[in-house]
Order: C-alpha cells, then structure tokens, then sequence
C-alpha cells in the first residue's frame, strides 16, 4: 500500500491527549465481529520501521511486520520470522528462517530481506536514529536462502534483546523503495487506507505464516485525540479498544460492567530531559539541584493517582538489573541541599523554560508539578507549550532548555542507555557527554554474563543519577479499556499492540 507522502509526520516520540469524563450516550452496537475497531489518540508518525520512535507508529506496526525473534512474559527469546538460531562462537549467530513466509506483495522471506535489512539499519544513509545498537555488528551474511550468519565485532550482551526490537523489522530487499510510503511487511495485517488525521485501515494478510492468525478481517484505527471521548465510544460500543491514561478515566471505566480494564506494569518512563549544552544546564551542580528538589512520587501520586513508580535511570519494571532507589545519589528530596548547590553553581536566581507538547496532558501536568515545587528552592520555570509537530522540530534540532516527555526501557538496559547516553550517541537529545559513562555503557554490551553485566549497569545507574542528565521521573501502569465482547487482547510491558492477531469482539 503506498502513502502520499504529505500524509506523513516526522518520526518522533508519540503523544496522547487526556480529557475528563463526557456524558454518555445511549448504547450503540460497533461494526459487527469483522473489525476491530481501535481509537488512538494520534495518528501514526512514520511507517518505515528503521525511522520511527514513535510509540504510535510501533503499535500500528506491530501488526505490519515482523522481527526475528521476540521475548516472551518470562524474558526468554522465541523465534518468530527465525525459526531456530545458535551461537556458534563468542561473535557468531546462525539464524535459520522460517519457511512459507510471504510480504504483503506475495514475495517469499528469504535470507537476502534479512541481509538487506540489517545492512540498511547499519548505513549512515539511511539516517536510522536506532544506528547506535548495530555498530558491533561486523557483517550479515545471506548463508543460503534459508540461513542468515551475524559476525559480531565483539562480544554484544544484547544482542538477543536488540533483535526483538521494532526497528529491526525485517524489510523485503528492494532498494530503491521508499518504505515511509510503502508499506510491505510479513505482519499478520497489512494496510488498506489511511487518511489523514481520521482513521487508518488494515486488513488480513491472505498469506500469513500462522495458521488462523489473524482471528478478526480488518483492524480500523480512529484518530480522537480526546481521551474522555474515546471511552465514551467503549462505553457504547462505537470502538472496541483504547488505553486509558486519565485516572478518572481509568475509574469511570471500571465503575462500567460494558467496559473490561487491562492494567499491565510498564518498562517505559516520564523524564524531564535537560539540555546539557547550554546554560543553565552545562552546570551539573544546577542538575543535581533539580533532581534533588523534584519530588518523584508525589508527581505520581497527583498526575497518575499513584498508579506508577519512582524511577531511576533503569525502570524498577526491567527486573534486578537496577539499584535501590536510596542507593542512588540525587534522589531523596532535600530542598536545603537543592537550595545550597544552587548557591555554589552561582545559580540563585535560576529561571528556565519546560517545552511540552500541548496535546499530551500528563505532560503537561508533569510540568506544572515540577513549575510548582521548583518554586520551593526560588527557581522559577515557564512552560513552552507548543503543537507536537514543532516540539518535535525542536526536539530533532536540540532546541530547548528542557523538556518533559517519555522513553522506552525495551528489554535490555543498553536499549535506552546507550545511544541516548553515550558521547554523540544517536538519540542523545540531551546533549551529554561522560567519558566514565561511555567507558561502562561499553563495557556493558561487551559482556555476556548476566551478573557481570548487572554490576556494571548498576554503576552506571549510580553515575547518571549523579550527573543527572535528564531527571528520571516515574513508570506507571498501563490502561487498556475493551468493551466486555472483546477477547484475546492483551497488553505487553513495552505497551507495544503484539496480541492484534489473536483480538476478536464477539456479537
């Protein structure tokens, strides 16, 4: 399916708009058990999986395309386009594809897609965000048509964890093809129309690999930025699915016996992101001011109804591989040290400026929150409230003091830690550089035994709190409400749509 590319957004983090409770409508019945009928509250921002960061393009292309392997609830790797795989040395992998795959164009997967893929992902051309994960990787070799060979240039801890990941969706070889615009997957649904700002559709793939999957015809997405208004549409049956982030929302919705709510724990993060560039955040004294004067729970408990956890720099979800909150430096509120720091950084009197997009409002509500407790140690911060697409021009351009958004931890620490924190690392909006960090962000992927790595992640935990890059803020709990005939669907802690193929919504 091709796209015009005026329909297109700049790849980027994606946004949700919050609204209070409307008044309901009588019931209404949805669009028969054919379709899934999806609201979101933005559209997706980019197609091309080698682009995209945007976690509304991720939950749309779950359900185009297909990684290699995947982790499962007990974080242990299954294949999915790979149907077995072997480390043959410390630097080798021999991935055996899965046969009778077919793109959405009736191509056979081969091992030249996966070749093409990876080397894509690997190239300064095509300008992928994600470049940073696929630097060990020496070479991909096309064995035969069923067999794939990675020759790593070092031992790479996560290597397993970097295949699950979204962006390595397997891309059929096809070089001169726009794949922001053409969209060919092996994904159990591929796209039938799309319009801008309304709603987008998918339909079953004729040739999916997995027999009976998908269980339901079309999927069908409808852009309602309005979160009151998206539960008001469960509620009656008008869609079947949505997430939830409001928490009178989330207790509106379960107050109603039509509306089932999935909660599940999620590895992503809030953060206030600093500029460490420029002033006043070129100071490390002035950032550690902020995070020790930021009080992490009671953002939660305001803005989410303590639906969430304090976080530091690797999300408590992720398992044991993070320190103990009061191990980290930085973290408990302290406003007469926050005050003192300040004082010795010659930053009294220190003012600056919070960009946010407008139309996501727990952002914005983080924000206020932060505006209002900085005022405790006389900081006083504005906030920069701008329409997504231009906080993305400023994101992607480093324009701007700070900034309040999420991240995704994925399944592995050096997902997030090391191309956002690492010296000129591909998604390091913040400007950081640590020569101490990058040396254990290194040493971090080098090694392959869990504790080993655990211990090195750990100290890299504590010097990140330290030199507080960005200010960690808090995961939270993910919301997913589905009127009562839906069955199948369930959240994953990347809040990532994977069980799409398994959805049906009964009569």
């Amino acid at each position: 399916m091709s796209l015009n590319r005026r329909a297109l957004l700049k790849s980027a983090a994606a946004t949700m708009a919050v609204g209070s409770f409307c008044t309901i409508p009588s019931r209404i019945l949805a669009q028969g058990a054919d379709t899934i009928i999806i609201g979101k509250a933005e559209e997706a921002v980019g197609w091309d999986p080698a682009l995209v960061t945007a976690t509304s393009s991720f939950e749309l292309l779950a359900a185009l395309y297909e990684t290699l392997i995947s982790f499962d609830e007990d974080g242990q790797p299954f294949g999915v386009l790979a149907e077995s795989w072997e480390q043959t040395d410390e630097t080798t992998y021999v991935f055996k594809l899965r046969q009778g795959v077919t793109f959405h164009n009736g191509n056979p997967m081969t091992s030249a897609d996966v070749k093409f893929t990876f080397d894509r992902l690997m190239s300064e051309e095509t300008g992928s965000v994600w470049v940073s994960q696929f630097t060990p990787i020496d070479s991909v070799e096309a064995t035969d048509d069923a067999t794939v060979t990675f020759k790593l240039k070092q031992s790479y801890g996560p290597f397993l964890a970097v295949l699950t990941a979204g962006y390595t969706a397997i891309l059929p070889n096809l070089p001169d093809t726009d794949f922001q615009t053409n969209i060919i997957g092996t994904g159990a649904y591929k796209l039938s129309d799309h319009v801008k700002d309304t709603q987008t559709t998918l339909v079953a793939h004729d040739g999916y690999w997995q027999d009976g999957q998908p269980v339901t015809a079309s999927v069908r997405y409808n852009i309602m930025p309005d979160e009151s208004a998206r539960l008001a549409a469960v509620r009656t049956g008008e869609i079947n699915l949505t997430s939830l982030v409001d928490p009178v929302s989330i207790d509106t919705a379960k107050s109603d016996s039509n509306v089932v709510v999935l909660e599940q724990e999620s590895t992503d993060y809030y953060l206030l992101g600093l500029n460490c560039a420029v002033a006043p955040f070129d100071n490390v004294q002035v950032r550690q001011a902020l995070s020790m004067a930021i009080d992490r729970q009671a953002i939660i408990d305001s803005v989410f109804f303590g639906a969430g956890q304090v976080s530091g720099p690797i999300a408590p979800t992720m398992g044991d591989w993070a320190n103990a909150l009061e191990d980290l430096p930085n973290y408990t509120v302290d406003l007469d040290g926050a005050k003192a720091l300040l004082e010795e950084a010659g930053a009294s009197d220190l003012s600056f400026s919070i960009t946010v997009g407008s139309n996501r409002t727990e952002f914005v509500n983080i924000a206020l929150v932060i505006q209002d407790q900085l005022k405790q140690i006389g900081v006083t911060v504005e906030l920069d409230q701008v329409e997504w697409g231009t906080f993305i021009d400023k994101w992607v351009a480093r324009d701007f003091q700070s900034f309040v958004s999420y991240n995704g931890s994925g399944n592995d620490p050096d997902r997030a830690l090391y191309p956002a924190l690492t010296t000129g690392g591909s998604v390091n909006a913040f400007q950081f550089s640590n020569a101490d960090l990058d040396a254990l962000l290194e040493k971090g992927r080098t090694l392959s035994d869990h504790e080993e790595r655990k211990a090195v992640y750990r100290e890299a935990e504590i010097l990140i709190a330290d030199q507080a890059p960005l200010i960690f803020i808090a995961t939270r709990t993910g919301h997913f409400a589905t009127s009562a005939n839906v069955s199948g669907f369930a959240p994953t802690a990347s809040q990532t749509w994977t069980t799409l193929p398994l959805t049906s919504v009964g009569e």
